[in-house]
């Protein structure tokens, strides 16, 4: 997984990937099965499996001429620890008079 918070969320912020990390939650799909899910084509779904897959929340399977994707939870709760550590405010100390 990508240890950069900012890759990570960018990865996220798609609403078509949203729609296929839902897709993946608990099974495994092929690229044809998430394209007719989503009424997307095979070439845009692959894309957004490939950016999915660079950060690690996807993980690919072949099996003959057909490869199946997972979500990876693990890598998914790292990414949002991590993100959510980015997005915590610092601490200033108090300056003494």
């Amino acid at each position: 997984m990508s240890s950069d918070p900012v890759r990570f969320a960018r990865a996220l912020a798609d609403s078509g990937r949203q729609q296929i990390l839902q897709l993946l939650w608990g099974r495994e799909l092929c690229v044809r099965d998430l394209a007719q899910a989503l009424g997307l084509s095979q070439p845009t779904v692959s894309h957004h499996l490939q950016i999915l897959q660079r950060v690690g929340l996807v993980r690919a399977r072949e099996a003959g001429r057909r490869t199946f994707y997972t979500l990876d939870l693990e890598v998914l709760d790292r990414g949002l620890r991590a993100l959510r550590l980015a997005l915590r405010p610092t601490r200033r100390r108090a300056r003494r008079r």
